[in-house]
């Protein structure tokens, strides 16, 4: 968003001197940034240690060095999260920039258990970093964010991740999950051990030409948490099973609950 002459409770922005001023718009800019979901009565920011740890790892693989550090980066959420409480759930940008730092929130629309997926043609620069890809931003902007997902597709074919979210590929029991060039997921590393407890996980690449062999493809991120893609049209891939979408929705409600009552401990 462009910058503002004064403050909405939706953003907030900070120079290195911890002075507020106005939000600018991040995309392009050397930066990185982690995208987190607010979400229970009231609301709390989930997983915030985890995003924290995100934007540090990411700064550094970029080779930034930043003038904040992450607690206090930390106790601005928290601070922001009481100060300002929007309806919840909804979504809380944390964009972390060379002089500057800013926190942009966003509702969340409704959002089911199913959605369409759309292949992008598209490798990110740096995958296991979150950076402020303006390309991918743009390309993404288009999408019912609610309805539908973007699957990055390489040049080899290779589908490794979602615009917004990591991939499970289920071809009956067996979970196949890509983890090289791509950004782990938080919401994932949630959800792997109990998923590693019940199904046999497979860490491997997958190609376009695999996707015929899948029964379902899930995708797991903060604004979704956990959906299905029900068909990609392009390809003619439609789902033929629902069984590890239920069991994932219904293990990460739980994992997300316990998280939630942890504040009230």
């Amino acid at each position: 968003m462009a910058a503002n002459s004064s403050e909405t409770p939706s953003q907030l922005a900070w120079d290195k001197d911890l002075q507020v001023i106005p939000c600018e718009d991040p995309w392009g800019v050397p930066g990185v940034y982690s995208t987190l979901r607010l979400d229970g009565d009231p609301a709390r920011p989930l997983f915030l240690e985890d995003h924290l740890a995100r934007l540090a790892d990411s700064l550094q693989r970029l080779g930034m060095a930043s003038p904040f550090e992450v607690e206090l980066i930390g106790e601005k959420v928290l601070s922001f999260a009481t100060a300002r409480p929007l309806t919840a759930p909804y979504l809380l940008r944390i964009a972390v920039l060379a002089e500057r730092f800013q926190l942009e929130a966003r509702s969340l629309p409704a959002i089911g258990p199913w959605i369409e997926g759309r292949l992008l043609p598209y490798v990110r620069k740096s995958p296991e970093a979150k950076s402020l890809d303006k390309r991918l931003y743009e390309q993404v902007s288009g999408l019912n964010l609610a309805m539908e997902e973007a699957l990055l597709l390489a040049p080899d074919g290779g589908l490794g991740e979602g615009s917004t979210s990591n991939l499970i590929f289920a071809q009956d029991k067996i979970l196949v999950i890509p983890e090289t060039n791509i950004l782990p997921g938080i919401t994932l590393a949630k959800l792997l051990p109990e998923l590693t407890a019940r199904h046999t996980i497979e860490r491997r690449d997958v190609h376009l030409t695999d996707l015929p062999k899948f029964t379902e493809i899930l995708a797991t991120g903060s604004g979704k948490e956990v959906v299905a893609f029900a068909r990609i049209p392009e390809v003619g891939w439609k789902a033929r099973s629902e069984e590890i979408l239920w069991t994932a929705l219904d293990t990460y409600a739980e994992i997300k609950r316990s998280y939630l009552s942890s504040f009230d401990a």
